[in-house]
């Protein structure tokens, strides 16, 4: 057989270590995967791409009245560090930061619920607030990961406000001690690092021009080993890629696997920009975020044209595939190369509420099942087989208008960033050539 679940096991098992975005453990898991496709026989390299990093150094919270407390927190990237000794004022809960939330912020730390957008800590600044600390977690976790937040950056370039992340049960012990007085401490730094997209080709016959690429981010996030998220979406493709070495097929099959995926898509984006002269001869992008799962469900999300996720549909109730589709952007790769206009679709197995975890140390392999691993890559092997094997193109290069909607509001809110950052780098440049003139001078 050219699929086997035990090796597909093995696999998952060596890929099961963490591997966040630009460590040596991320270039660790590119070289075992361009390994993998060498010793299968199939050429494959590695492609080095630029990332952004955020180092940590220091990220304190302090009630210094009534009571002295310390809590636990992190910093969060790329919003303003404090002055060494810190910022000390008074303390505020801002809820949802309503606009009467934000009164008499002045002098004050404020304590906010999730993650605002960029012009909320600009309207905090302007109000004369000194910092902020945003609630993450859930109240009803094991002790054993409360320590645990997922780093994150501010959006768009630097914040203005220094900020700290508290876990939301340490958030209510805040908030119920009514703090006068709190300092926090933030030290951190931006650095550049280095992600990785590994590319395996297998060239088609009389349709090679025609290109599939199957898709999965091999990187995981802090704590976690990623055994679930996503080693097994690699380790399908990686399966998929045995399958046609063997089989053959009349198209060009490539096999990408996306590093920096965890913190913003990155790997796939760099990809579709690195290749954008390519992608007109892509006919469809199959992508695999999470399969495996022993309590599940089957999902395919699909930013494709309607006739594409129909034709899903009926293939699945012809071969008794249960699965749940619907017609959007996910939140994985396949919304770059939808981005790029190129037809895609994400396959997932899904838990079932209060079942397996993502995005902390829980995601091991132990809820994890070969068998129900075969379920995705069965039906997965058989539909993009009738697609690489076709006559003609049978995949329309349209997408329906709700992914057409969707994705411009994602490009709109890029852009805006993006405009932000250009305005915001332009007095610096001028300052910059007025210090240079005054040196010649």
């Amino acid at each position: 057989m050219s699929m086997d679940k035990m090796r597909a096991w093995k696999l998952l098992e060596d890929m099961s270590f963490v591997r966040i975005a630009g460590s040596e453990e991320d270039k660790k898991a590119a070289e075992l995967l361009k390994d993998y496709c060498e010793a299968a026989g199939v050429p494959a390299v590695i492609e080095e791409y630029e990332i952004d990093v955020v180092e940590i150094k220091k990220a304190t919270l302090e009630v210094l009245e009534p009571e002295y407390h310390a809590y636990p927190v992190i910093g969060i990237g790329k919003t303003a560090n404090t002055p060494e000794e810190g910022l000390t004022g008074g303390f505020k809960y801002i809820e949802d930061a309503t606009e009467t939330n934000l009164t008499d912020v002045a002098g004050k730390i404020v304590l906010l619920q999730g993650r605002g957008k960029p012009d909320l800590y600009k309207t905090l600044q302007k109000k004369g607030a000194l910092g902020y600390i945003s609630l993450g977690g859930n109240m009803y976790e094991d002790e054993s990961i409360k320590n645990e937040l997922r780093p994150m950056n501010a959006f768009g370039k630097d914040n203005p406000l220094p900020g700290l992340r508290i876990h939301i049960s340490e958030a209510e012990k805040l908030v119920r001690s009514k703090p006068e007085k709190v300092r926090i401490v933030l030290d951190a730094e931006q650095k550049k690092a280095t992600s990785y997209n590994v590319v395996a080709t297998i060239d088609g016959t009389d349709l090679k021009d025609e290109v599939i690429a199957f898709s999965a981010h091999y990187d995981s996030v802090p704590y976690s080993k990623g055994s679930w998220d996503n080693a097994t979406g690699s380790v399908t493709i990686a399966e998929l890629m045995h399958y046609f070495k063997e089989k053959g097929t009349r198209r060009t099959m490539k096999f990408v696997w996306c590093g920096a995926e965890e913190i913003g898509l990155i790997g796939s984006r760099e990809y579709c920009k690195a290749h954008k002269d390519e992608l007109e001869n892509y006919i469809f992008n199959i992508n695999f975020d999470m399969t495996g799962v022993t309590i599940g469900y089957e999902h395919c999300c699909c930013s494709t044209s309607e006739d594409t996720l129909h034709a899903i549909e009926f293939l699945a109730k012809l071969n008794n595939y249960p699965v749940k589709t619907e017609l959007g952007t996910y939140s994985s790769d396949s919304t770059s190369f939808a981005g790029a206009g190129v037809p895609a679709i994400t396959f997932a197995r899904l838990q079932a509420m209060g079942g397996a975890q993502i995005h902390n140390h829980n995601d091991t392999m132990e809820h994890l099942d070969p068998d129900s691993f075969m379920i995705t890559l069965n039906f997965a092997a058989l539909f993009a087989e009738q697609i690489a094997n076709a006559p003609v193109n049978p995949i329309p290069r349209k997408l329906a208008d709700k992914v057409t909607e969707k994705l411009e509001e994602m490009k709109k809110r890029l852009a805006a960033m993006e405009t932000k950052n250009e305005e915001e780098k332009k007095p610096e440049a001028e300052e910059k050539k007025e210090e240079a003139a005054e040196e010649k001078k």
